[in-house]
């Protein structure tokens, strides 16, 4: 509820752009849909899905239900910060796809031993997989909906956050242009426990072995 208003005043300060922003609610039981339709009405498209759960698949059931011509994924825990909105955007005339980056100059995250422990993980990815970029977890990107439809994004929006592994890997084997721009993460409104990120970090590692391993014949890893 509060993201929504945020992200409709980035967008305004780009005069060339009109957001749509969609809703994707697994029939969550605070009723998430039914208090976004009360204080928004017709103006958000709202998708609830019944049977399915899952933040990738989520993600995925908006981006096949979007019209406009950008796909903007941001998490919607207060993590991200769409005053970063208008930078993706400009960023996109010489990118096919942007990456809000933590570990690029003018990046960051307020908690400085998730930024770490992050950025650790990060670095595994780039130098021993030859993950392209430095943020390759960030989830939060720009992306022209065409070339994402082009990607087979059945493929990429499954699982939780390490949607964003195959999104980024699937962009390099296709030999897009991918650039990074920095943006600040804010404190998360419900954090989670060392637990749950080590067993996280082991599931995204996980598939990212098996997206190395699966693309030899295309790329090499080192």
């Amino acid at each position: 509820m509060v993201l929504i208003p945020k992200i409709r005043a980035a967008i305004r300060r780009i005069s060339a752009y009109t957001a749509e922003i969609i809703v994707v609610d697994d029939d969550s039981p605070d009723h998430t849909a039914d208090a976004v339709r009360k204080r928004f009405g017709t103006s958000i498209r709202v998708v609830v899905r019944k049977k399915v759960r899952g933040l990738a698949t989520a993600i995925g059931a908006g981006v096949a239900r979007a019209r406009g011509d950008i796909i903007i994924g941001m998490d919607a825990d207060g993590n991200h910060d769409p005053e970063h909105i208008p930078s993706l955007l400009r960023a996109l005339s010489t990118a096919d796809l942007v990456v809000g980056s933590r570990f690029i100059h003018g990046g960051g995250m307020h908690d400085r031993t998730r930024y770490i422990l992050s950025w650790i993980f990060n670095a595994v990815l780039r130098y021993a997989l030859s993950f392209p970029i430095w943020d390759n977890t960030s989830g939060y990107y720009a992306i022209r909906a065409q070339v994402l439809r082009r990607m087979k994004p059945g493929r990429i929006y499954v699982g939780y956050g390490d949607y964003h592994l195959r999104l980024v890997y699937a962009a390099k084997i296709s030999g897009l242009r991918i650039r990074e721009v920095p943006v600040r993460y804010k404190n998360r409104q419900y954090g989670q426990s060392k637990s749950q990120l080590l067993r996280m970090a082991v599931s995204y590692l996980h598939t990212a072995i098996n997206l190395c391993s699966g693309m030899r014949s295309k790329t090499i890893c080192v």
